[in-house]
């Protein structure tokens, strides 16, 4: 009877204003279970802690929401069991994500509702791809087919860039660059500057991974003007931190880089901050191992090895695969660094573990390339080969990212075995360098294996020049 004094109170004296209140009015007619006016206040407050990206306080609003309509028997509602997933999703809850997302599936097809039924399909997409990339294809292929038969261009563009990047992780570079060019003209067209911030991010991460980290960085730095104009911190943290991949870091070296690592971690400390201030778990983890991975390229390895740690626990913590296998890389290429060569090996053997669980060809790829550099560094020359052999052949091109690490361990077996024409053979796969400052340009690693093998071959005064 008290708190139902209270909230009519607040509510008749704040008539005027009373979003400024949203949590007090929630809170008190919950605790008076005056249902009708619980599933208007706790629906708004959730909003609002959504928007303010605090996602445990907004989960627990939109739960009171849901009771609401329950006590009351309505109608089940999407959108609330959406806006709880997705504050669920933040917070690396990805059990209760799911389950939301498959209740908002079902309340969808029950009130007829098709596009909040679109939204029920993409999004479990999205969250599958923390995990496991043949469910996630199902999902998206299911919303994309549903945005098409529907007519709706913003929901075809979503659908677009969602497969796109599905396409971008089976390293399939093309069709992702179709799927998030045509994305970005219906965008474009729509006039949907967060569309079209979104899809920028995208393209940058299809270049970053396809090997140009230039026009990459000229779509990321479009986007993060978009991102903080549109006060998206969850876009902003995400571009920010991938950003950092565009200095010579141990897993760009085998492109040419386009900042200094400074900058670069400049870059990273920024996203993790912003991935702080919202309480996004998964940002968090991303924006840690990306500092991890500049800062150990630095030579940082104290600050290096904390940051990698905590990404690992994080990831863990949600289990976001991804992530941990990213973590896993990025901790084995500090100790290997520090010579430290077993347990390097062992963080890239979990890696490999949980790149092969994504169904991710890209961070199998990944791993692979940094483990067999590793193997061989050990003089295990069978354990490599068998590694490069699972994912190498003599087709594969020396253009994404992947690519370029597995041939540069490629021609590190060479050396390795005294088959210098075999190694100056596949570097020269490496050679279309981009043009930089009029003059001809190669990776760091690339150059440093072509100095070695022509210093093998007494070919001095080429390999002094490299």
């Amino acid at each position: 009877m008290l708190h139902r004094t209270i909230a009519e109170t607040l509510e008749q004296r704040l008539a005027h204003t009373p979003d400024l209140y949203l949590e007090d009015l929630a809170s008190h007619f919950y605790q008076a279970r005056v249902w009708p006016k619980v599933g208007d206040y706790a629906r708004r407050a959730g909003e609002k802690a959504l928007k303010l990206s605090s996602h445990r306080v907004a989960a627990n609003y939109f739960t009171w929401a849901l009771q609401a309509i329950e006590h009351l028997a309505l109608p089940p509602a999407p959108l609330l069991y959406r806006a709880r997933s997705l504050a669920c999703e933040a917070l690396g809850e990805f059990e209760k994500a799911q389950q939301d997302y498959t209740q908002a599936l079902g309340a969808a097809r029950a009130t007829g509702d098709r596009v909040a039924e679109w939204q029920s399909l993409i999004d479990p997409g999205f969250l599958w791809a923390e995990r496991d990339y043949i469910q996630a294809e199902i999902w998206l292929r299911q919303a994309l087919a549903l945005a098409q038969e529907l007519d709706r261009p913003l929901l075809q563009a979503r659908s677009l860039n969602r497969i796109g990047n599905w396409y971008l992780n089976g390293e399939q570079t093309q069709e992702s660059l179709r799927y998030h060019r045509e994305a970005l003209a219906l965008f474009e067209q729509l006039h949907d500057t967060r569309g079209i911030a979104e899809t920028l991010d995208l393209l940058g991460m299809v270049s970053y991974l396809g090997g140009d980290l230039e026009q990459g960085t000229v779509y990321y730095r479009q986007a993060v003007v978009l991102f903080r104009e549109l006060d998206d911190r969850s876009g902003l943290t995400s571009s920010l931190a991938t950003l950092a991949l565009r200095g010579p870091t141990y897993q760009t070296d085998a492109l040419i880089s386009v900042a200094s690592l400074a900058e670069a971690g400049e870059d990273a400390e920024q996203a993790l901050s912003v991935a702080r201030e919202i309480g996004h778990r998964a940002a968090e983890a991303y924006a840690l191992f990306q500092l991890g991975l500049c800062l150990g390229s630095r030579g940082e390895y104290g600050r290096a090895l904390a940051a990698g740690r905590q990404s690992l626990e994080i990831a863990s913590e949600i289990e976001h695969r991804q992530w941990q296998a990213a973590a896993h890389n990025v901790l084995g290429g500090i100790y290997s660094s520090l010579l430290d060569y077993q347990r390097a090996r062992e963080h890239f053997e979990q890696a490999m573990v949980f790149a092969r669980e994504t169904g991710s060809l890209f961070w199998t790829r990944m791993t692979a390339g940094y483990l067999a550099s590793v193997l061989f560094l050990v003089q295990d020359i069978p354990a490599g080969e068998k590694v490069l052999d699972a994912v190498l052949s003599p087709e594969t091109p020396a253009e994404m990212m992947t690519q370029r690490m597995l041939w540069c361990a490629a021609a590190e077996l060479a050396l390795l075995k005294g088959q210098l024409a075999r190694a100056l053979e596949i570097l020269a796969r490496f050679a279309d360098p981009a043009i930089a400052g009029g003059q001809k340009s190669q990776s760091l690693r690339v150059l440093k294996l072509r100095g070695e093998t022509l210093f093998a071959l007494q070919r001095l005064d080429e390999a002094e020049v490299a």
